[in-house]
């Protein structure tokens, strides 16, 4: 009977425990699923370093939520869309932000949200099924190292600089600058730097600054006088002008390209006429000079004719009658 009475102890001490231990994770459990959550989705153009599922989201330094997926945007491989759950009652507005902040030495980081100006919240009900974006900023570590190529590629030519400097030959250079120094500054110092030498060359320093000024003066009134030309329509009405002129050269060079391709046409045609003339037109010619010769000794008959008896020129000679003997 002893026994059977320890058994039962212990076998009620066992699901009292059981029960107590199931009751313990329901509490902690159902107090885990009463919460709400609101979804986001923050996206990165750098890359977002030490975020994983699991990682805290902050707002104000409080934790509020955390990762619940990092993807690559398939439409941008450049951009990452991180996944976030924070607490419903959070402040998350429209122009809300978040920023990578280093989880201290460990190399691992946590999301920190900022509230924003606009006071806007998102309206979940108006977006249905969309998840609102978050604009992803990286940390100023984050900064630094992406520019750290940039850092190292400027330390690397200081240094080649600097060895550039350290050599034999360009230190026996640098030597004989400051030798030439002393030399110039021992001259310097045997010249008479009295009072009176001084306050000539400061006098004589303010004239130059004063010649100066009236110089700069005037240029600015030449610039103000060219704005104002080229603001004005004077030169507009000349580029104008200019344009109408090289119009009509144009024009002039296009008529005297025509001429002078009439000049060739007419010079050919001219060519043929004189080679046909030459050909045929001297013999044409030789004969109406013969007929023209002619021509000119029978008016000489006529006119001789004429001025030796005009009436029987006119009339005739008269003629004679035979008489017959009958």
């Amino acid at each position: 009977m002893e026994s059977k009475a320890n058994f039962a102890v212990i076998g009620a001490f066992v699901l009292v425990t059981l029960f107590g231990f199931v009751a313990f994770l329901a509490y902690i459990s159902g107090q885990q699923f009463d919460e709400e959550y609101d979804h986001y989705i923050v996206e990165y153009i750098t890359p977002p370093r030490g975020i994983s599922v699991g990682s805290e989201v902050r707002f104000n330094g409080l934790k509020m939520g955390e990762v619940t997926k990092t993807i690559l945007d398939k439409d941008d491989p450049g951009k990452v869309l991180v996944y976030i759950q924070i607490q419903a009652d959070t402040p998350v507005h429209i122009d809300s932000y978040a920023q990578n902040e280093p989880l201290g030495l460990t190399g691992l980081s946590y999301i920190q949200l900022y509230a924003g100006e606009s006071g806007k919240r998102y309206d979940f009900e108006a977006l249905g099924a969309k998840i609102p974006h978050i604009e992803g900023r990286g940390s100023t570590f984050d900064n630094l190292l992406g520019g750290s190529e940039s850092v190292i590629d400027n330390v690397n030519l200081a240094l080649s600089r600097a060895i550039a400097v350290l050599d034999p030959k360009a230190a026996k250079d640098l030597h004989g600058v400051i030798a030439n120094l002393n030399i110039i500054t021992g001259k310097i110092s045997k010249v008479d730097m009295s009072s009176e030498r001084i306050d000539e060359f400061m006098k004589t320093i303010e004239q130059a600054a004063l010649d100066f000024s009236t110089a700069s003066l005037a240029i600015d009134t030449t610039a103000k006088d060219v704005s104002k030309l080229l603001e004005g329509d004077g030169v507009l009405n000349v580029l104008q002008q200019t344009e109408k002129s090289l119009k009509a050269a144009e024009d002039a060079l296009n008529e005297y390209k025509l001429l002078a391709t009439d000049g060739r046409a007419l010079s050919e045609e001219a060519r043929l006429i004189i080679e046909q003339f030459s050909s045929t037109g001297l013999q044409d010619l030789s004969l109406a000079m013969a007929d023209l010769k002619t021509l000119i000794d029978s008016l000489n008959r006529v006119s001789e004719n004429l001025e030796r008896s005009p009436i029987e020129f006119l009339v005739g000679q008269e003629k004679e009658i035979m008489e017959l003997p009958q």
